[in-house]
């Protein structure tokens, strides 16, 4: 039974780990332990005594396996890395890498090449890896190929009679001339060479970093970090993975405008690095954490970097948002339309974070008032395309003519279309309703921007159906969590960071993971 017991946490804390990026220990008091011959014990915990019948290493090892809630002595393990998946069932994949790089079969640790400078592809073959450098052919692998950034090493500079300050990074890098006088190297480094912890000469990488040049769609995207492929059923898979503050530097120009106020980036890189980490391990069984699109957070590798937010995201180094002592998924839209939703209303689950609430600050010009017209055909083509990934194929019959659209029920701001009506004649005459419900689908079932809208409908004279419908709201995304344009308003009238985040989620604390 102890051994059952132990298996047992051994998986759990496997099972946090991967999901949570955490382990919790119990703390136990053992009150009373009497030792018996041979070895066995009984053990009085709380006020319960049992007598197991092991050695006192099985107390060591439950001591420390056996995981349960939040306890006494709650130890995290802190979480560094994101895996970003950036493509998947991929047939070949071509990348180039500048700076230092060894190529690995995971599977195996073997080196496949130690110094990983220049062009390369990776073929799917039959769920392995054939490996092309330069177009000639290196081997075939079981794989994950596995890219890995090796660290510059950086020991001096080929400059005059100067020594190098080391570190990873050429930001800010310093160098100290003969007469002690401190120069900063010039961005322009092409005609820099540094010698490496091998003696060798190389001319500085992009920036000062290593980076790979990964060919997506006909362009060549940057991404710092590693690069892992992975062989699997239908073809490759390709993941980024990187230190989380690496990965933020690139996720918080592509969620806010650089250019919205300081304290207000500040907030969307608090809130981008919370969803982060709360989300850790949720594509676990495809090898990543998070995708690089919109299902999680539009990542752009090192293309899509800028200054300004790499400075907010140094600024709040480790800040999250956390309720009862966990990071939480802070979610975020682009404009509110004027107030924000309950989860549930919007989504499924209730969120004690997640509340609604009147928005004042978000008040712009290029997401309120917007109105648009379906005909009554495009809006038959496009429920029909909607109404499919809601609907079993078995029981959805596509309409042919729609009859009406009513709003059955609204969300508690009371702004909100939370459930709709949907009713038509199928091809051959039948009378078919459909009714969708929550928030963010009906305002994806009928393509709009935002679920808070009216509706004026124009109807055949005849009674036959709908000819047209207007739509005329407010507001871009679900309407959970802070408003990006909200966001940019607090911090305009003044506000800081932490004002933003406390007023958009509910009952939460800053804290450093």
């Amino acid at each position: 039974m102890a051994l059952l017991f132990i298996i047992y946490n051994i998986y759990y804390l496997t099972m946090n780990i991967v999901r949570f990026g955490r382990i919790n220990f119990i703390y136990v008091e053992l009150s009373t332990i009497w030792l018996c011959g041979g070895g066995s014990f009984f053990m009085t915990v709380g006020n319960k005594q049992c007598c197991p019948g092991l050695g006192i290493i099985a107390v060591l090892l439950l001591l420390v396996l056996l995981p349960c809630g939040p306890a006494w002595c709650d130890v995290q393990v802190v979480p560094n890395n994101v895996r970003v998946g950036l493509m998947q069932n991929m047939s070949q994949v071509s990348f180039v890498l500048q700076g230092d790089y060894k190529l690995i079969n995971d599977y195996t640790d073997q080196v496949i090449a130690g110094d990983g400078e220049g062009s390369w592809v990776v073929e799917y073959a039959g769920g392995l890896c054939q490996v092309l450098r330069g177009g000639e052919y290196v081997g075939l692998y079981n794989g994950p190929i596995k890219v890995e950034s090796l660290n510059a090493g950086v020991r001096a500079i080929l400059s005059g009679d100067i020594t190098l300050l080391q570190q990873d990074s050429l930001d800010g890098l310093a160098v100290q001339g003969a007469g002690g006088d401190i120069n900063y190297l010039n961005t322009d480094q092409a005609s820099c060479a540094v010698i490496d912890q091998n003696g060798q000469v190389k001319q500085l990488p992009r920036g000062g970093l290593n980076i790979i040049g990964l060919k997506e769609g006909g362009q060549v995207k940057h991404y710092r970090g590693n690069l892992e492929i992975r062989p699997g059923e239908k073809g490759l898979t390709v993941i980024n993975e990187l230190p989380i503050e690496q990965y933020l530097y690139s996720v918080v120009p592509a969620e806010m405008p650089a250019s919205f106020p300081t304290e207000a980036l500040k907030a969307q890189a608090v809130a981008a690095r919370s969803y982060l980490i709360a989300q850790l391990g949720s594509y676990a069984n495809l090898g990543f954490d998070v995708l690089d699109n919109q299902s999680d957070q539009v990542y752009q590798g090192y293309d899509g970097e800028n200054p300004a937010t790499s400075m907010v995201v140094d600024a709040t180094n480790g800040m999250v948002l956390a309720s009862h002592g966990q990071p939480v998924a802070a979610f975020f839209h682009s404009s509110s339309g004027g107030c924000t939703e309950n989860s549930e209303d919007v989504w499924n689950d209730k969120l004690d974070f997640i509340r609604t609430k009147e928005d004042p600050y978000d008040n712009n010009s290029k997401h309120y008032n917007w109105s648009v017209t379906y005909s009554a055909s495009e809006l038959v083509t496009l429920i029909n395309q909607q109404l499919k990934r809601y609907i079993n194929s078995s029981e959805f019959i596509e309409l042919a003519v729609l009859t009406d659209l009513k709003e059955l029920e609204w969300c508690a701001s009371g702004y909100r279309v939370k459930k709709l009506l949907i009713k038509g004649f199928d091809a051959e005459g039948n009378q078919r309703a459909y009714t969708v419900v929550n928030a963010d689908r009906v305002r994806i079932v009928l393509g709009l921007q935002s679920a808070l809208f009216t509706m004026q409908k124009q109807t055949d004279p005849q009674g036959q159906g709908i000819i047209s419908v207007t739509f005329s709201g407010s507001g871009l995304g679900h309407g959970l969590g802070m408003s990006q344009y909200g966001a940019a308003g607090m911090a305009g009238q003044g506000y800081s960071f932490q004002d933003i985040l406390q007023y958009y989620y509910t009952g939460v604390e800053l804290i450093k993971y």
